[in-house]
């Protein structure tokens, strides 16, 4: 009589693995184009904030530099990352703080009479994020 030995081995297939590294290829191939679509999303939410953060820092330079009585009433407000100083010493670059640092943008903004800013335009890179008084829009350059 003769013995059947069984075989003591025990794994996965080259085609088992191919298999599963095939499946595993099409789910990151799904999944890529995506998450680069989050990611855009992203930065352009950031440089939303950041355009929104630098109009309230104008709005405050603005309210401030027109309050002084030998303050020049001019009717807009123009800055860039590079530029020096406005009068009164109180610059947008000073009050958006360490996060001017980061970005290279300029701002131009109107004022009206009661010095609020009516509308204006902060420059990220190359875009353009101009303000029409009430809502954003990014336009590019």
């Amino acid at each position: 009589m003769k013995k059947v030995i069984k075989s003591t081995k025990k794994g996965f297939t080259l085609v088992e693995l191919i298999v599963v590294l095939v499946v595993l290829a099409i789910l990151a191939a799904m999944l890529v184009p995506a998450l680069t679509g989050y990611i855009k999303r992203a930065r352009q939410e950031k440089d939303y904030q950041f355009a929104a953060t630098v109009l309230t820092a104008a709005q405050s330079a603005a309210t401030y530099q027109f309050s002084l009585a030998k303050a020049d009433r001019s009717t807009t407000i123009k800055e860039t990352t590079n530029a020096g100083g406005q009068s009164g010493g109180v610059t947008v670059a000073d009050l958006v703080g360490v996060a001017s640092t980061q970005k290279t943008w300029t701002c131009s903004f109107s004022v009206n009479s009661d010095y609020v800013i009516t509308k204006g335009t902060v420059t990220i890179g190359d875009v353009d994020y101009e303000w029409d008084g009430q809502n954003w829009t990014a336009k590019e350059s």
